[in-house]
């Protein structure tokens, strides 16, 4: 499963602007976030606002396709379990939700009979929550959000609850939004566009204690972009990531963060970009409280390409050492795929995946 903004990240959903940069290399410091950190004001005082985040297109009700047979998913669990892998059951409520009782039953069904397996730690109950997806007003999430946890505490008792979540006003330099600035006008466009994924509104969700992990795609935009801002991106990172905890989240939820780093056919960068990505996903949200790091994805064909983290026929590449190193360094990594796409074979693909990766999504198989 693929999230609608995870992979091209938020610069396939926002109007690129003209000035070019680069991201810091992986040996810089950990940025801090101080007043030098931003510039007051551009060089040249731009005639209009860059637009950001522009309004989305409207979403037509997401109607589930058949369930798949269940035989090849509870064989990955199993298999999954055996190499020490620790497993989430992925699926997509939402849509069964929005589709009526009978739709959300079945989906509710197959997650739990999944996450009773042994060494099934949790349940996904959706991708990318209210981005995109259907749910549009706080109040359906909420709703959403408690009917799914009664229905699943209800039939997998003690397994952990995910959602994922792109928000965009984090990738807004929060903190660092003075009256009449970009970064203001960037977190009022997010605002106004999605108005469901507002940091108050997300505060309320995780209020309720429906879940038990939020992982967080914090809404980064380009390299460039910042660099027109007089700051950079991994300063922008651990602006968003010292926004959660400042707002409190981090005592309300695990949080972890979650980014695609898969590519099509043979990884296009070198150790230096490789290490650059690290930096600015994983070192820089471990380090301001994050849980974890979902890297999407092992193994899947995306858009008329197959989108993977090692190179073709299993051959590994800078960005797998670098992956690699993060696990000896004993951070917690985690990754998804699906029994329907292998590239070695299931039970190959699942053992070296456990080289690298603790945990691991799986799908139900709801669609």
């Amino acid at each position: 499963m693929i999230g609608r903004a995870l992979l091209r990240g938020v610069s396939a959903a926002v109007a690129i602007m003209a000035a070019a940069g680069t991201a810091v290399a992986c040996s810089a410091p950990t940025p801090t976030i101080s007043p030098g950190s931003f510039t007051t004001a551009p060089p040249v005082q731009p005639t209009a606002v860059p637009t950001y985040w522009p309004a989305p297109s409207p979403v037509p009700r997401p109607s589930p396709p058949g369930m798949a047979s269940i035989g090849e998913y509870l064989h990955a669990v199993q298999l999954a379990t055996r190499d020490h892998l620790h497993v989430w059951i992925e699926t997509e409520l939402t849509a069964r939700w929005l589709n009526g009782p009978a739709s959300f039953r079945a989906g509710i069904q197959r997650a739990a009979f999944l996450a009773n397996r042994p060494g099934v730690t949790g349940i996904k109950i959706a991708d990318e929550l209210g981005y995109q997806d259907g749910l549009t007003t706080p109040a359906q999430i909420r709703q959403f959000l408690l009917d799914t946890s009664r229905a699943l505490h209800a039939a997998a008792p003690h397994k952990l609850i995910l959602v994922d979540m792109v928000l965009p006003q984090l990738g807004c330099l929060p903190g660092h939004q003075p009256a009449g600035s970009v970064a203001a006008a960037c977190a009022a466009q997010a605002q106004k566009a999605y108005p469901q994924l507002a940091l108050p509104e997300v505060g309320s969700y995780l209020r309720l204690h429906a879940i038990n992990v939020l992982d967080v795609s914090t809404g980064l935009l380009t390299s460039g972009q910042y660099a027109s801002l007089g700051t950079s991106i991994n300063a922008a990172q651990l602006a968003a990531w010292q926004e959660m905890k400042r707002l409190g989240w981090t005592k309300l939820a695990t949080l972890q963060a979650r980014k695609a780093l898969a590519h099509p056919g043979k990884f296009p960068g070198g150790v230096s970009q490789a290490e650059a990505d690290m930096r600015t996903y994983v070192d820089i949200p471990l380090s301001a409280g994050a849980g974890a790091v979902d890297i999407w994805t092992w193994h899947q064909h995306y858009e008329g390409a197959m989108y993977r983290l090692l190179n073709p026929g299993l051959k590994p590449n800078a960005l797998w050492t670098a992956l690699a190193q993060q696990h000896r360094d004993h951070h917690v990594l985690y990754t998804h795929m699906s029994p329907t796409s292998v590239e070695g074979g299931l039970g190959t693909d699942l053992a070296r995946i456990a080289t690298v990766f603790s945990d691991v999504f799986l799908p139900a198989g709801t669609g």
